[in-house]
This record gives C-alpha cells, structure tokens and sequence, in this order.
C-alpha cells in the first residue's frame, strides 16, 4: 500500500515504498514532511521530484507538479505521478489535485494546516486513493520544525494511519540542513529516516537533496530530489 502526501504549500511524488505511507508532496521546504507554510496569495511554484528507491527491485519515482497561492490561507495544487522500475519502460501512474490549509496567521511562529488530495489512479485495476494530512509547525529564523498525521483511504480498501517529523537548520538565507522522519502507525508499516540539503539558488530557483534509508521494513537506501521554480 502506498502513501503519499504533499506539504502543506508543497508538492507531492508517488508513493514510492510498500507498504510504507506516502511522502510529502510538494517539497518547497522538506522532502517528506509537510509544512504549513504556504506561498502568498498569486505566488506559484513548478516543481520536478524525482526519486530513486534501492530494494529487492530498484525504482524511480518523478513527479511534475504545479502549486498556486489562490488565497494567503489556500494553496491549490495539481500532480502527476510516473513510475520506472528497473528494466521496465516508465509508467504514467496517476494525477492527483490537492488543497492545502493554513488555519493560523503568517506572524505566527506557530502554524496549523490540513492538506486534501484525491489521486485518480491512470489503469483500472489500480485504486483511486484520498489522502489527507494535519500539519503543525513551529518556524524561527533558524529553525523550521514540522510534523504531520497522515491518512490514506484506498477506494475499495482499509485505512492506514501514519506520521513525518522534521527539523531544519537554516545555515543562512541560502542553505539549510535538517533530518526527516516518515512512517506508520501500522504493524505491516515501514519508516525511512532522510538527511537533507535545501538550498536557494536563486530568487526563482532552488533545490532539496536528500538521502535516506529504511527503519524496519524501509527500503536499503533513498535517493530522494526536489528542484523548484517560483514564478508570480
């Protein structure tokens, strides 16, 4: 069973692990963990994922993805998720439209949201999937601390429950380190454990790295990347 999510104001690549919980979608500040930092209200953001994922079979995962600040308290957002595995052609998955919440207000330091996604699966003998995801966070100049409760509802299919935590230290105004946490609550689940690089190379241009390895039933290692542009 696959689990994504995407950050609240971020975007969002396939579920990559079985039957681990999907990741953050959007990336804009971790790779797996969803924040409530949202893009101000006519700000949007392009963004290419890609991942790959060592286990018994070798994937990788990218994901196209469009997000757009509709309200200062709304983001909307709209996915695509492909899928190569190894020796096999890649396969177009699904698309998936998603909203994202902020309930508290920009001064804050502390920030509440909900995201919403339904993933329209490409082949009909693959399930539809509604996801959701409540998001905290606390966010100073120097650091940025998240973690979400995630859930997942196969059409046709049982529930799994899930969570991500994560820490950044930003190193300046450009460059960031942190480590993420994403896994279930379930006893067939599986977690991955990720340390990140965030970086801002531009004013429209940056980019997350990523590489992470499985807790428990997790995959033998990750090799996870976000590069994002903002337009306005």
């Amino acid at each position: 069973m696959t689990f994504r999510f995407t950050a609240v104001g971020a975007f969002i690549t396939p579920a990559i692990l079985f039957p681990m919980m999907a990741q953050a979608h959007h990336g804009l500040d971790f790779l797996l963990v969803q924040t409530a930092h949202l893009p101000e209200r006519g700000t949007g953001y392009a963004l290419m994922r890609m991942d790959f994922i060592s286990e018994a079979h070798d994937e990788t995962e990218f994901e196209p993805a469009v997000l757009y600040g509709a309200t200062d308290w709304m983001t909307v957002e709209l996915h695509a998720h492909y899928e190569k595995e190894e020796g096999e052609s890649t396969r177009y998955e699904s698309v998936a439209p998603a909203a994202h919440f902020r309930f508290t207000s920009r001064g804050q330091p502390f920030a509440a949201g909900l995201s919403a996604e339904y993933e329209f699966a490409h082949n009909s003998h693959d399930e539809d999937v509604v996801e959701l995801a409540g998001v905290f966070g606390y966010e100073t100049p120097t650091w940025n601390l998240s973690a979400n409760i995630l859930y997942e509802k196969e059409s046709g299919s049982s529930r799994e429950w899930g969570y991500a935590v994560g820490a950044r230290y930003n190193l300046g105004e450009q460059h960031g380190i942190g480590v993420e946490v994403l896994g279930s609550f379930e006893s067939h689940g599986s977690s991955e454990m990720m340390l990140g690089y965030y970086g801002t190379i531009s004013e429209s241009f940056s980019i997350n790295v990523g590489i992470g390895t499985g807790i428990d039933k997790g995959p033998d290692w990750a090799a996870r990347t976000a590069f994002i542009w903002r337009f306005k």
